[in-house]
């Protein structure tokens, strides 16, 4: 064939026409722009790393709130104020933490470290703790970071955690654990790969031998952190093959159990079970934990600012629905602190010990006359007739400032007799009481006449002296000792009249509980004892029903003015002051959850639904929509979006492109590469795919079906 031959049939023929593959390459859009060079790598050092973290994070500056009213210095004491309070607070969080699972690291250090697991070498049973962790999977994280930190102190060998995630065959999960055990002491893999002059596969547990030689290791510590996610299979060619090594290479295994050791050992074969020597561990469970944890930040004495019973049932309810971990709860706790100092111009108002008259500006004068509670003080004056003070605080600064000192110094009090009642009502009480539960009746004003008081007093009517002496010796020492969780001191010398009356309930409790123990006859109260006893009588061969009352002795009604006296004394002390009807409480207390219900509860397809709709309020592209028409300049997804909510049930892939290309086609009255505009369909057609929204129709095989509609 000549040369013009095969020109001439290659008229027409175009390349890209039988690529198996398009690569779509998207215009600049700043030609003039130079490139930016490429950023070197390089390694930084761990310390170096943390401190350039801190820097960015004290880069990150608060916003001036109050539509930009706000000053300078107002805006660096918020930021200061949440840096300081969280701090304390996440302290005293990293305390429980540590000391939470400290019993059962204790016991496993214990266990790795016995000697008797290495006197016997014939012995090929590889030593294996189980660790029943309870059915919260989350909280396995902390407990099992915490064991791998303790182990690398007190331990001579790696400490090496598998999870199930990667472990997807035998291979993948030696050639993890040798990487990952050679990695922690020495940077000689290569070396030891390398053995009598032939090369070593990297899943071979000759290196692990070559190594536990080199560096004279006493154990190799592999931890299955959720055991029972990891195939059966596996796990028992793991056991069998540690096993086979323990002469050679000193395994011990640590599994992570939610369930029990029974049913993880029905799981396995006996042929597997023999390989194994192994103790069960129990940790305590995250509700404690939980509770602890509660307890030392939130209902914590010297606690910055207060979480209200809104805000924490819904914390309480998302850790039990989704069976979070603790961290997720102290994760949610930073985030109410972020929002608080963040969002609320009158945060500067937590901390009195650094706030002063000159710091407050007429603008926060201002928003604290739009506050409910202000609302809420000035009808209680106008209702008391005293409208000269109200008329003042509507108008008056100084007096105004004045009226915000005295509110915080009793908000101080009033807080601090909340948390005592908290710790007395806890501690006294016969039957056991969930503190957070407690916490959020007493902050939302409830307790008087609540459940948990009615009960209290039903228990007391019920109660023998004995026991009415062993409940008031609880009320003292609580008052007398505090509560070191709650950083509370004993507060003896500020309830004398309280506790003379306690005291002498209790002296007379002792003394009919003697007169008891000498009668040899139980002693109760009139509503401890029936009061009216059924009597049959017999009368014409008929049977009459009738009642009689009871009679109760000196001793018994004695007793029984204790206990309604006990009672009615108990009443009046557990009588407490609504903490949202006090003045400024929103300086102090968060109770809205509306502002975390979008980042603990996402919706995240009304979101994505919105994005595609209004793009304009995301990104920087002109107002379209249904009676404006779309614009060329938002997404190809959205353009696409807004089509496919015009269409019907089957939409019919031309007319959407077509739709498509007209749009994009327009702009500026120039023509755009058809290729082009082709490629920005497909994706945003993959997109919608990706979302759930469209998929392929069977009726028709140039339409598509609709899954979603807009709204449902």
């Amino acid at each position: 064939m000549s040369d013009n031959e095969e020109n001439s049939s290659h008229i027409g023929f175009d390349a890209i026409d039988h690529q198996p593959a398009y690569i779509y390459a998207p215009g600049s859009t700043n030609d003039e722009a130079p490139e930016r060079p490429p950023a070197k790598r390089r390694k930084v050092a761990k310390g170096k790393a943390s401190a350039q973290a801190q820097d960015r994070t004290r880069t990150l500056a608060f916003e001036p709130l109050l539509k930009g009213a706000e000053s300078a210095e107002c805006v660096q004491l918020r930021q200061d104020l949440f840096r300081k309070c969280w701090s304390d607070t996440d302290g005293r969080i990293q305390s429980i933490l540590n000391e939470a699972n400290e019993d059962t690291l204790a016991e496993v250090t214990s266990f790795v470290n016995d000697p008797t697991n290495e006197d016997n070498e014939d012995d090929e049973r590889v030593p294996a703790s189980f660790i029943v962790t309870g059915p919260n999977i989350a909280s396995q994280s902390l407990l099992f970071s915490q064991l791998s930190a303790r182990l690398k102190e007190e331990i001579n060998g790696p400490v090496v955690t598998l999870h199930s995630g990667d472990a997807s065959n035998l291979k993948a999960v030696l050639k993890q654990l040798i990487r990952d055990v050679t990695n922690q002491a020495s940077d000689d893999e290569g070396l030891l790969q390398e053995q009598n002059g032939r090369k070593l596969l990297n899943y071979d547990l000759e290196i692990l031998h070559g190594f536990v030689k080199n560096n004279g290791t006493q154990k190799v510590i592999v931890a299955f952190q959720d055991s029972e996610a990891f195939d059966t299979t596996l796990v028992v060619d793991l056991i069998t093959l540690f096993s086979s090594w323990m002469d050679r290479i000193p395994f011990v295994l640590l599994f992570g159990i939610a369930t029990s050791v029974e049913l993880f050992h029905e799981r396995l074969p006996r042929a597997a079970s023999r390989c194994l020597h192994g103790v069960q561990f129990d940790v305590e469970q995250t509700s404690s934990i939980l509770e602890r944890v509660f307890r030392c930040a939130v209902a914590n004495s010297k606690a910055s600012f207060r979480l209200g019973p809104e805000i924490v049932s819904s914390f309480m309810e998302r850790q039990h629905d989704h069976v979070q971990s603790v961290q997720s709860f102290v994760v949610a706790l930073k985030y109410a602190y972020m929002c608080h100092f963040y969002g609320n111009a009158l945060s500067i108002l937590t901390d009195t010990s650094q706030i002063s008259s000159k710091v407050i500006q007429p603008c926060h004068y201002e928003a604290i006359r739009m506050l409910p509670s202000f609302r809420r003080l000035v009808e209680r004056l106008v209702e008391t007739q005293d409208l000269d003070h109200a008329k003042s605080l509507l108008e008056n600064d100084q007096i105004l400032s004045q009226e915000i000192e005295n509110a915080l110094e009793s908000k101080d009090r009033s807080v601090l007799r909340l948390l005592r009642v908290l710790h007395v009502f806890t501690n006294a009480v016969p039957e056991p009481i969930s503190g957070i539960d407690l916490y959020m009746t007493i902050f939302d004003g409830a307790l008087t006449g609540s459940d948990y008081l009615k009960r209290a007093i039903d228990s007391i009517k019920r109660m023998t002296p004995v026991d009415l002496t062993t409940f008031t010796q609880g009320i003292r020492a609580s008052i007398e000792d505090g509560s070191a969780e709650l950083d509370l001191d004993g507060w003896a010398s500020e309830d004398e009249e309280f506790l003379a009356q306690i005291e002498d309930i209790e002296t007379k409790g002792i003394a009919v509980a003697e007169e008891s123990a000498k009668a040899g006859k139980p002693i109760r109260s009139s509503d401890a004892i029936h009061s009216k006893g059924l009597r049959t009588t017999v009368i014409a061969q008929r049977v009459q029903l009738s009642y009689e009352k009871s009679t109760i002795t000196e001793a018994e009604t004695e007793f029984t003015g204790l206990v309604e006296r006990l009672s009615k004394l108990l009443e009046e002390y557990f009588t407490l002051e609504n903490p949202k009807e006090m003045f400024l409480n929103e300086v102090w207390l968060c109770d809205s959850a509306d502002t975390f219900l979008d980042i603990f509860a996402p919706r995240p397809r009304a979101a994505i639904e919105n994005a595609l709709s209004a793009p304009h309020e995301y990104l920087t592209c002109e107002v379209g929509g249904a009676e404006e028409g779309l614009s060329s300049t938002h997404p190809a997804t959205a353009i696409l979006y807004q089509s496919y909510l015009e269409a019907g049930a089957l939409v019919n892939m031309a007319d959407l492109w077509t739709t498509f290309y007209e749009i994009l086609s327009g702009k500026e009255g120039e023509e755009s590469d058809e290729r082009e505009v082709l490629m920005q369909f497909y994706r945003a057609l993959a997109n919608l795919k990706l979302l759930g929204m469209v998929k392929q129709s069977k009726k028709k095989a140039d339409h598509l079906a609709k899954v979603a509609w807009k709204g449902l």
